[in-house]
């Protein structure tokens, strides 16, 4: 039997992963590993091709005739792979491969939050903006970002669930009709409901001796009597707006997979890969969701616009309620929202985090000072078909307080600065940078840099040779020729999960735990913030006023210029 299996290089030990793929231990797949996948049983081995997230991999010579052999190097994964196996003369297989349970669920859920926490704080941030314009819902002349249809496609998988649970236990309503039927079947035949149908149809005229009929009727009956019966049906103002959303996303996802065709002939081999691949998922997303529209609640729904009513269904329905969200989720994703930073899949979600981060400090900003003073103007462009880009390359946004916010400032050697505020080794690019206010003798205010790494358990040195990297070489030479350092604090964000252990002391805490004791980061301006997809601005918002009340008063250190 025609089998896939993948194993680590140089150790025994392996698992099947199609067909009836197995589970791995967690932890089986590491980052700095180098892992086989070997194909048996097959008669055109030789010629085929294994596509990890629409990659091929190297191939390997195969010690038999019916195998194939192909070295992966998983560099950062989510704990699931894409995988395509292509044998001439059979179609394309695709399937999934999970490297590590725990990890997917987690990075997957981290990576829908921070797409969906990113396209809210866009629209939350765009308002406080200075444009005056709302921001298109349709495909537009641009091709969606991947993330977006990453995390579409995340929200697809969920519809279907919810669709299925709606479609065993629809709610249905009883819809009263009037029914013409003869008069020898009307037996149960009220009253009024024989008066009323005297005014339309023909009346017939009873011949028979004596007569059956009541001696008001005077001997005649409409031959047609119109009786007034109840039945149960599907027909809800809900089901008919859901089946329109339904027809409506399938719509826009069969406009997208047409967008990136348009795209695909460009001279980038891997750009245009990946936009012929989604354009096919695109694709296969809209027939999964063309048939859901197809399904028995929807299929005796009228028409109805695309657009939910917050009704009591909706409110009090567990099920319905899941829908409601999913639609509103389902808005953002679709919503003409463009940006470098947003055209990343699953598998690059540690660049994702970096713009997550900044985004949900400038929204804590506001939360903190006030919109009042807040100015994110130059944080978006727009163009004339309602699109919205952001703008985050080394970006600069003032949240209020005198504080600023930048994105990926770029610090090049100090003396090449026209401020005189640079690096005295090489060009530096933190994450996020936090500027003061300008102090009362007009002199510029220091800086608060912040590094963010989405995983740090495995690269923990690196991670810290960055922030230490940054705090001790950003300097600031004077009009005196004085070279002071400029920077008050140094930390990383990550999505911490561990306890911090705050009530022990920092010196018995194990690394990286250490770093985000608030001991350890008040007495040396340095160490890590948890800042975990999920939280709340509030959260964030305490977690901004601390790294801000931490760096108040560390002092300056100097350099013999």
């Amino acid at each position: 039997m025609t089998g896939l299996f993948i194993t680590r290089e140089g150790q025994p030990g392996r698992w099947r992963v199609w067909p009836d793929a197995e589970t791995p231990e967690p932890g089986a797949v590491e980052e700095t590993g180098t892992y086989l996948f070997e194909l048996e049983s097959c008669a055109d081995a030789g010629a085929a091709d294994l596509l990890i997230d629409d990659s091929r991999l190297e191939a390997l010579r195969s010690s038999t005739s019916d195998g194939a052999r192909w070295r992966w190097q998983p560099g950062f994964h989510a704990g699931t792979v894409k995988a395509e196996l292509r044998v001439p003369g059979a179609p394309p297989r695709r399937f999934e491969i999970i490297t590590d349970p725990d990890r997917r669920k987690l990075t997957r859920d981290d990576f829908d939050t921070m797409v969906r926490e990113i396209l809210e704080d866009t629209f939350s941030l765009f308002s406080l903006s200075s444009f005056r314009t709302s921001v298109a819902r349709g495909s537009g002349s641009r091709p969606p970002a991947i993330a977006r249809l990453e995390f579409l496609r995340s929200r697809i998988a969920e519809l279907t669930e919810v669709v299925e649970l709606i479609t065993r236990q629809p709610r249905r309503r009883l819809m009263a009709e009037e029914l013409a039927v003869p008069y020898h079947r009307a037996s149960r035949a009220t009253g009024p409901e024989i008066l009323r149908s005297f005014r339309t149809g023909k009346i017939g005229r009873e011949t028979a001796t004596p007569s059956r009929l009541p001696p008001s009727l005077q001997g005649r009956l409409p031959e047609q009597i119109r009786v007034r019966q109840r039945r149960s049906t599907l027909d809800l103002p809900e089901h008919r707006q859901m089946a329109a959303c339904l027809r409506s996303w399938s719509g826009w996802l069969s406009a997208a997979a047409g967008l990136l065709d348009r795209k695909a002939p460009g001279t980038d081999t891997g750009l245009r890969e990946t936009a012929i691949a989604w354009s096919a998922r695109c694709r296969r997303l809209s027939t999964r969701v063309s048939v859901l529209a197809r399904a028995a609640p929807f299929a005796e729904a009228g028409e109805a616009p695309a657009q939910l009513a917050l009704s009591s269904l909706f409110r009090n329905d567990p099920v319905y309620r899941r829908f409601y969200r999913l639609w509103q989720d389902m808005n953002l994703g679709i919503a003409a929202v463009f940006g470098d930073f947003l055209n990343l899949p699953l598998a690059r979600t540690y660049e994702l985090y970096e713009l997550w981060c900044f985004l949900r400090l400038v929204r804590a900003g506001v939360e903190t000072f006030g919109p009042e003073s807040v100015e994110t103007g130059n944080l978006f462009t727009t163009d004339a078909a309602g699109g919205m880009t952001l703008a985050v390359g080394s970006v600069m946004v003032s949240v209020g307080g005198g504080w600023l916010l930048c994105f990926q400032k770029k610090y090049e050697e100090f003396w090449e600065e026209t401020d005189g505020r640079g690096s005295y080794s090489r060009i530096m690019v933190p994450d996020v940078v936090a500027v003061a206010p300008v102090t009362p003798d007009g002199t510029p205010g220091r800086l608060i840099v912040l590094d963010a790494k989405y995983r740090i358990d495995g690269s923990l040195n690196d991670a810290l040779n960055s922030i230490h990297a940054y705090r001790d070489a950003l300097v600031q030479e004077s009009d005196a020729g004085k070279i002071t350092g400029f920077v008050s604090a140094a930390y990383l964000m990550a999505p911490w999960h561990g306890d911090i252990a705050s009530e022990r002391a920092y010196r018995d805490v194990k690394m990286p735990g250490r770093l985000f004791h608030p001991a350890y980061r008040g007495t040396f301006r340095f160490g890590a913030v948890a800042l975990r997809p999920g939280m709340t601005v509030t959260e964030i918002s305490e977690a901004l006023q601390t790294i801000i009340a931490d760096a108040a008063t560390a002092p300056m250190p100097a350099y013999d210029g």
